[in-house]
């Protein structure tokens, strides 16, 4: 499921880059530069822009947190239905759109992406961008070749697939994009397909169980 999403994540970022202005709405560095940049040149208007994307992304944090706590829902689940519906405002939104609030989608659903798909095989990585997993990958990988250090070999496949999946997500937007402009969105939902496929076959196991549990008492 981690790296069914990591494809999701790619798709987000390629979907940005060959469509809105070439900006990765994945993460908030360049966002934030940018922020600074506007308040030094007292570009008013696109900093106030920047300053609801930087929010946004926040939410999107406080989000992951706060509403599997409260509805009691797993955060995987949420992610997934938050991607959805940022997909199809993607697909739609007007030709004609600042990109920065084109943006606002993905700042949301990535950051909540984040958060609820942070670990796997006991490791922090990213589904939504590749700068840490290349450096996990390359240091693991200069540590194994060095040390023949054979407990490097699972940290190697778990950032090396993390980053395979991630930049296969990213061409399967960059080939839809030149067929499909912003309806190549939809790539993004048909792709969550594995990930719902998940989802479901774990709720009818857990019913099974329950049921099972049931019987025996």
């Amino acid at each position: 499921m981690h790296y069914n999403m990591a494809v999701v994540g790619g798709i987000f970022g390629g979907f940005a880059v060959c469509n809105l202005g070439e900006i990765f709405g994945n993460a908030q560095t360049l966002n934030l530069i940018g922020l600074v940049y506007n308040l030094v040149y007292c570009d008013f208007n696109t900093l106030i822009l920047r300053i609801i994307a930087a929010l946004l992304y926040m939410l999107g944090f406080a989000a992951a947190v706060v509403i599997p706590k409260k509805l009691r829902v797993h955060s995987d689940m949420i992610s997934i239905v938050i991607d959805i519906f940022a997909f199809i405002t993607l697909a739609f939104m007007p030709e004609g759109s600042n990109f920065l609030i084109s943006l606002y989608p993905i700042f949301f659903a990535t950051a909540f992406q984040w958060t609820a798909f942070e670990y796997i095989d006991g490791y922090s990585s990213s589904t939504i961008f590749s700068s840490n997993n290349y450096r996990q990958f390359a240091t693991s990988l200069i540590e194994y070749i060095i040390d023949r250090d054979k407990s490097r070999i699972t940290k190697i496949r778990v950032f090396g697939l993390t980053l395979l999946y991630f930049h296969i997500g990213v061409a399967l937007a960059c080939i839809a994009s030149l067929f499909f402009g912003r309806l190549s969105a939809f790539i993004g939902i048909i792709a969550l397909a594995p990930s719902i496929y998940i989802l479901i076959k774990k709720r009818i196991i857990r019913l099974r169980k329950i049921k099972s549990s049931n019987k025996g008492t």
